[in-house]
Parts: structure tokens; sequence; C-alpha cells
């Protein structure tokens, strides 16, 4: 039997599964694939899929608009790598000093900081400091079960470390219209906006999940200085009232 896409709210969070129906921080991000899919080349691409809460939603989409395009879902479905320095969370102090968040977000990372501490004993670092954790649990077969469980052709899953699987030089046959960067760490975005970016194609869109975090300040240092020697740069999309700055790119 094949199921088709949920309809209510409810069934969408049972599935945990983003709901594309909504408007939610993921909104402009399915407006822009849903105008574009038809006139712009290339398919889709996932940075840091987990347990497939976004890109299952984007397979259920492209279905339901009638879209050919493919979602190349990258993750080592391992957790975290090994934390850089950058990532450490003493660092948003460094990127206020330098100018790269202003006194707001600093005093927000603070605030979040300190919430963390009440209901807990432990520090807060890379690690933990996610509902997710350290993204230990994701499980492929979880997600290849869902896949499954809806027929879904157009997600394609590339298992491994990014330093392995986002090879530039390896890269001539894949083009992407639209990414959605969602890795959170330092080294990870390092690697993984040199090759999405080689290969988005003129005019695509790039959705920066972490530009704006409480929680990774080396994501936001990794996307600052790649784009520091480039003509695009980062713009926020228009605010949702009560919701955290959402941020994206466009070639």
């Amino acid at each position: 039997m094949v199921f088709s896409t949920p309809k209510e709210d409810w069934e969408f969070n049972v599935l945990d599964i983003y709901n594309f129906n909504r408007q939610g921080k993921l909104s402009k991000y399915f407006e822009f694939i849903e105008k574009n899919h038809n006139n712009l080349d290339g398919d889709i691409c996932e940075v840091g899929v987990y347990r497939g809460h976004s890109i299952i939603a984007t397979g259920l989409f492209l279905r339901q608009i009638g879209s050919s395009k493919k979602i190349y879902g990258f993750d080592s479905f391992s957790g975290f790598p090994a934390y850089h320095d950058y990532d450490d969370l003493a660092f948003f102090d460094s990127l206020h000093q330098q100018g790269i968040i202003d006194s707001i977000h600093l005093e927000k990372v603070k605030l979040n900081l300190k919430y963390k501490s009440l209901f807990s004993s432990v520090e807060s670092t890379p690690s933990n400091i996610s509902s997710s954790g350290d993204f230990s649990s994701t499980s492929k077969e979880l997600l290849e079960k869902k896949i499954d469980f809806f027929n879904l052709e157009n997600i394609v899953l590339i298992d491994g470390s990014y330093s392995e699987t986002m090879i530039i030089e390896n890269s001539n046959e894949r083009k992407f219209m639209a990414v959605l960067m969602d890795c959170d760490l330092y080294e990870s975005h390092k690697i993984a906006l040199e090759y999405t970016w080689e290969n988005l194609t003129k005019g695509g869109y790039m959705y920066l999940d972490e530009y704006y975090s409480l929680k990774f300040p080396g994501a936001r240092y990794a996307i600052h200085n790649f784009f520091l020697s480039r003509t695009q740069k980062p713009s926020m999309h228009e605010k949702i009232e009560g919701d955290f700055e959402r941020w994206f790119v466009k070639k």
C-alpha cells in the first residue's frame, strides 16, 4: 500500500515531517522550489538529513507539484564529527567582538544558555546544546523506511563524511537549483559550502539554517568567511513574528 501525502497537522507531527502546508521556517524554501522547478536547471540538495524531517517533506512536496526534480541528501548518519574551536559556545563572544553578530544576538545566546542551565547541571557543549544532542540518534534505516512508506523515488541518500562525498572534482554531473544547508558545525559548513555553491545553478537558492543560531557559532563563522570574497551575500527573509531570523543567499 502506497500512502499519500499527509493532510492534517497531527499527521505531519506523528510522522516527524515538516508541514509545508503551514507557514513556518521553510516556507520561503518551498515557495522558491514551487516557483522555479520548471525554469531552473538542477535538482535539490539537503546537507544534514538526520531523521528525514525536511527531506521527506521535500520529496512529498515535489510529487505534489508534479516536479521531476530529485533531492540529494548528504549525511554521515553517524552523528557529529570532531568539533573545531569555532564550534565552542564561547566563540559567540568572539563573533560579537569581530562585529559578525550584534549585541542583541549575543544576549539571546546568553539567555538560551541560562535557560539550559536551569534544567541541567551539565555545562552546555556542541554535543548537548541542541534538542537532538549530537545527532547520533540518526537512523538511515528509519529514513529509508519512511522513503519506502511513501514510495518516494525522488530521494537519493549520499551516505558518508562530507570530505569523502562532497568532492568538487567529481561533481560535474550534479547541479542544484536549491540547497538546504543544515549541518551545524564549522568544518561541515566549510566543506559543504564549497561543494554546493560550485554546483548551484545561477539564480539558485540556498537556505542557511544555522546562519542565525543560538547554538552553533561555527556555522555563522564559516558562512561569513565563505561569502566575504563573493559578490553575493546572505540576506534575511521577512521575519515571522515570534520566530528566529531566517537567512538565505541566491547565486
